[in-house]
């Protein structure tokens, strides 16, 4: 059951375990890819930069997609947090995935928490402008998985099978881990894509592609500097918040070293082309805190007292994985 589409792509989902992939010979044998881009809290997959850059240059389309291992709600919207800091760069025509199997960490989890983790990271990346969609084997499907809470999400289903058996709508269908196609050494996971998520991706602007003017790129809005007088009753973040930006933008834009201290009368400028940064960080394997720091604009000191609670201690160690609140 595939929703009545009579479409079929035919494509392969590749990750670090398919090694150095020969795009040149891989063009001309697939209408797509869904490329691992990592796995668990967070770590990345190897490969994914150098597939997501061959897929680009023989001008086939891909998607992305997350292994997951959160055990909880809390876990799960950490990884959707990671995962999009990790997609923002790029335009996949392809959907971004959550990936459900089974695992170590996850092998023993009740059911209902299965289907409130795939809740929480399908709704985070969704709410961030994202065709998310759920990729889990028939039997997760039918009986972990089979939750009307998730019927609004698109899915791609694991069933190595001549014909999928599965009786609820599908987007994509993985129907062989054992394939086998040039450019690529060993075996290789086959797909078939049923919707021409290209076109609906692009027409909803999804997945970071927003929508032309006209017909024309639109241009960004030059605007001048404004000098913004501080009344009574004013908090940055609430000058921030109507100019659009963020308060440690302002912050850092006014050299103030205290956000919360302004006063009546003070003159905050307003930068002409506003900077929106993002209010987390995800911690990257070589990152320091002072380096993230610089980065955003701000004093490293400050930067671990807003994040003692999961930094620790130590303030010159960070782990990949942790979430900072900048």
């Amino acid at each position: 059951m595939n929703g009545g589409n009579t479409l079929e792509k035919k494509g392969i989902d590749i990750s670090h375990h398919q090694g150095d992939i020969d795009f040149d010979k891989l063009k001309g044998n697939i209408d797509f890819a869904m490329v691992r881009t990592s796995y668990g809290s967070f770590y990345e997959d190897r490969k994914y930069k150098q597939n997501i850059n061959g897929l680009e240059k023989i001008n086939v389309p891909y998607g992305l997609y997350h292994f997951s291992y959160a055990t909880n709600v809390y876990s799960a919207k950490k990884e959707a947090q990671g995962f999009l800091n990790l997609i923002k760069n790029y335009k996949p025509t392809y959907p971004v995935v959550i990936d459900i199997e089974s695992s170590n960490e996850t092998s023993n989890l009740r059911s209902d928490t299965l289907v409130d983790i795939a809740n929480t990271f399908c709704k985070t990346v969704q709410d961030a402008g994202y065709y998310v969609m759920i990729y889990a084997n028939l039997d997760y499907f039918k009986n972990k998985l089979n939750s009307n809470v998730l019927d609004e999400y698109d899915k791609w289903l694991a069933e190595w099978k001549n014909n999928p058996t599965y009786n609820k709508p599908f987007g994509m269908w993985q129907y062989t881990s054992k394939g086998s196609i040039p450019g690529i050494n060993g075996n290789v996971d086959l797909d078939i894509a049923y919707k021409d998520y290209p076109s609906i991706i692009k027409e909803k602007n999804l997945n970071n592609y927003s929508a032309p003017n006209n017909n024309e790129e639109i241009k960004k809005e030059e605007k001048q500097e404004i000098n913004y007088v501080v009344k009574k009753g004013d908090t940055l973040s609430g000058i921030a918040s109507k100019y659009k930006t963020t308060y440690q933008s302002l912050a850092s834009y006014n050299g103030i070293t205290n956000p919360n201290k302004i006063y009546v009368g003070q003159i905050i400028k307003i930068p002409g082309s506003i900077e929106i940064k993002p209010t987390t960080y995800v911690v990257k394997k070589g990152d320091t805190l002072s380096g993230i720091a610089q980065k955003y604009g701000v004093n490293w000191k400050t930067l671990y007292e807003n994040n003692k609670s999961v930094i620790g201690k130590n303030p010159d160690v960070i782990k990949p994985g942790q979430i900072l609140t900048i």
